[in-house]
Order: structure tokens, then C-alpha cells, then sequence
């Protein structure tokens, strides 16, 4: 199948990750999003375009970049505010993919006017939605009126799915809670780690040589400092783990707004000579090496069910999950057969998960095996040709002369 240049076979994706711009008037956005947007461009057959709203505040992701133009077949736009801009912008698309939220109802309404379909994204369900509420430390009652505003949210993207042309579903939760609204909704698993950068079937069997040999178990953990991710139980586990014996090291690699707290806590329980924080890595030269030289455990103590990259890039690296059971990471173990689960927010149970696998290296061990078969089945490179094909499939122009 190739493409014959026609305008309309346009790919428009709207990012619910906002730009930020710069002094030049360049856009500035993350290099993970961009990597994707590009996957997207080799596979689509025509071109891929993504119009970013600008934030007035400063991101707090790691990997920001300045952009401008044509980036490897991609190109990135401000998005128009005026409705009727917009429309004219749209109206070109092949299709548009949209995050599923309550804050582009009007602009799935304004596509089915002038007969674009939209694809919706969706990450987030209520249940996660109000764990991440609770995670954030604000009052009883802003809690109360985000839950409120929630619910609400929620009865939108439901109406949502019904007027659009599919769904695409970022883990396990939102496709088992939208399916019955959206029958061939796809199920994916964000993983940005390639084909190529899978650990070697003959690294893994070294790493596993390693684990079972019995050294203190090199554990770490990835990720934004801030509530949702529960940076301020990795602390617990840790003071459990050497309560219980368990010889270790624990690596947190991260930044953000709780790192004040974690330092505290670490200083408090006197662990300074097995828990260190590290700062942010580049994610291909550095985190993913990490990973497969120096690590034999992930601990995530994720205190609510996104569906973060984090589970299959870790095990694409032959690393095993221990983890609270949020319904993100117990639907990657169930699809996966790999992962090991505690009670959520009870770090002395995940301080015995884990005593437990100490005990059992054969168990660490041939959970990072499987782990490593799951992640290239959803590699990156095969996770977005299959998030293609569905956009194809659904495209306006699928059957038309355009397509040849």
C-alpha cells in the first residue's frame, strides 16, 4: 500500500500534553512524545502533524526539547483557539486522534460536523482518577469537589466514545471498563523501548547467572518525585527490608517536588549506605543500559492505576516488577504472567514480597524471562505499526482511490 500525495490523508494527533514555547518562538516539548509522533509518520501514508496547545507554566518532564517545522516525516503546529480555525485545520484529516476528555467534547462534536472521524486515547478511569486525588495531599473538602468534578468527567467520556469512530486503550483498565461501549477498542501498552534495545537472551541468562548467586539485590526505581507515584513509600519498604534481614542496595532515579521529603526519610531511618538518589538519565544512553547491567528488581509503589510506560520498558530490560496491585500494574502481571503484587500503600507487605524472592532467586529469575517475551511482543516499534493499522482502518479514506 503506498500513498498518492493527496492533503487529505493527513494524520492529526491532539496532544493532551501541553507545548511550552520558547524565547524564539519555538515550540518546546518532550522527546518521548516526539519519538512516537515519528513512529507514527513511517507507518502512515501521508503526512502526520500534531497541533499543541502552549502552557504558561513550565513542564516538569525530564526530556524537553525545542522544535520547529518537519521532524522526520512529522510536523508540529500550534493549535488554532478560534473553533472556526480549527475546523478549517481539521478539515483535511484523514482522521484525528484525540485524547479521551471532557475538554475536547466540543472538538469531537465539531469533526463529526464536518465529518472527520476521531480516535480517542484513554488512559485514565474514575477509579484511578479519584486514588490520584486522594494521592495529592489536598484537603478533605478540594478532594471532595475534584471526586465531584471526576464523576462528572467520566459521564463525558462515556458520550464521548459513542461519537467517535474508536478507541484506543493505554492498559488494561479503561479497555476492561470501555469495551462494552467500544467492542473492537484496541488495547495497547505504551513501551518506548525498541526492538533492538531488548536485553539479549544471552545478557539475561548472565543476569540471572548474577541473581541467583545470592548478592544483596540491586533494586531501583524510576520515576517523577511527586505523590501519585509514591517516591515517600520507597523509604518504608526499605526500612522493612533491612528489619527483615533482606541484604540489599536501592537506586531511585528521579527529581521532582517530594524529593525534600525523600531525603528526610531516608536520613530519618539512616539508610543512607543502601538507598541513594540519582538524578534523571537520558532514557536510550542511560536508563535502559542501567537497567540491563545493574538492576534485579523494580520497586513501584504507584499509588494509583496509570498505565505508566514504566512496567514494560522496565521488563524489556529483564528487570521484574514488585509492585502495590493498582489496577494498571495487576492487569500487566495477569496479561503477562510476571510481576509480583502487594496490597496497595502497605510497604511492609511489599517489604515481604520481596524477602520472599530474595529467598527464591529461581522465582526473580524466570520472572525476568517472561517478562522479556511480553515486552517484545508490545515492543515499541510493533506497538505503534498496530496503533496505525487501527488508525487506517478507521480513516475516512480507507477505501478511496487516494489509497493504492
Amino acid at each position: 500500500m503506498s500513498f498518492t500525495g493527496s492533503k487529505a490523508n493527513e494524520l492529526i494527533l491532539l496532544p493532551v500534553l501541553k507545548a511550552n514555547q520558547a524565547i524564539s518562538g519555538r515550540l518546546i516539548v518532550t522527546q518521548k512524545y516526539l519519538n512516537g509522533a515519528v513512529e507514527f509518520a513511517k507507518s502512515w501514508p501521508g503526512s502526520v502533524n500534531s497541533l499543541f496547545d502552549v502552557s504558561p507554566s513550565a513542564s516538569t518532564d525530564f526530556d524537553q526539547v525545542e522544535v520547529t517545522g518537519d521532524i522526520r516525516g512529522h510536523n508540529v503546529e500550534l493549535r488554532p483557539r478560534d473553533p472556526e480555525a480549527l475546523a478549517r485545520r481539521l478539515a483535511s484529516a484523514s482522521v484525528v486522534v484525540s485524547f479521551l476528555s471532557p475538554f475536547e467534547v466540543a472538538t469531537t462534536e465539531l469533526c463529526n460536523r464536518i465529518g472527520v472521524p476521531v480516535i480517542q486515547v484513554s488512559e485514565y478511569t474514575l477509579r484511578t482518577d479519584w486514588q490520584i486525588i486522594d494521592a495529592s495531599g489536598a484537603n478533605s473538602i478540594l478532594k471532595l469537589r475534584r471526586k465531584l468534578w471526576a464523576w462528572q468527567a467520566e459521564r463525558l467520556r462515556r458520550y464521548l466514545i459513542g461519537i467517535s469512530a474508536g478507541l484506543q486503550c493505554n492498559g488494561v483498565p479503561t479497555y476492561r471498563n470501555y469495551r462494552e461501549l467500544c467492542s473492537d477498542a484496541l488495547l495497547f501498552f505504551d513501551n518506548r523501548v525498541k526492538k533492538s534495545d531488548v536485553i539479549a537472551s544471552e545478557r539475561l541468562a548472565q543476569k540471572a547467572d548474577e541473581v541467583r548467586a545470592g548478592k544483596p539485590l540491586r533494586l531501583v526505581f524510576g520515576g517523577r518525585f511527586v505523590p501519585m507515584k509514591g517516591v515517600l513509600q520507597l523509604p518504608e519498604v526499605a526500612r522493612h527490608l533491612r528489619q527483615f534481614g533482606v541484604p540489599f542496595e536501592l537506586s531511585i532515579y528521579g527529581a521532582g517536588p517530594e524529593e525534600g521529603k525523600l531525603r528526610a526519610a531516608i536520613s530519618r531511618y539512616a539508610l543512607e549506605d543502601q538507598v541513594s538518589i540519582c538524578p534523571p538519565i537520558d532514557f536510550e544512553e542511560g536508563w535502559v543500559p542501567f537497567l540491563k547491567q545493574a538492576a534485579d528488581l523494580f520497586v513501584c509503589c504507584h499509588m494509583q492505576g496509570d498505565p505508566s510506560s514504566t512496567y514494560t520498558e522496565v521488563m524489556a530490560c529483564g528487570v521484574p516488577i514488585a509492585g502495590y496491585d493498582n489496577e494498571a500494574f495487576k492487569g500487566v502481571a495477569e496479561l503477562s504472567g510476571s510481576g509480583f503484587l502487594a496490597p496497595m500503600g502497605d510497604p511492609k507487605a511489599l517489604a515481604h514480597v520481596i524477602a520472599d524472592l530474595h529467598k527464591d532467586r529461581n522465582c526473580l529469575a524466570k520472572a525476568a524471562q517472561i517478562g522479556r517475551s511480553f515486552s517484545i511482543e508490545h515492543c515499541f516499534e510493533n506497538t505503534f505499526a498496530r496503533r496505525v493499522e487501527h488508525f487506517r482502518e478507521r480513516s475516512r479514506h480507507q477505501g478511496a482511490s487516494v489509497w493504492v
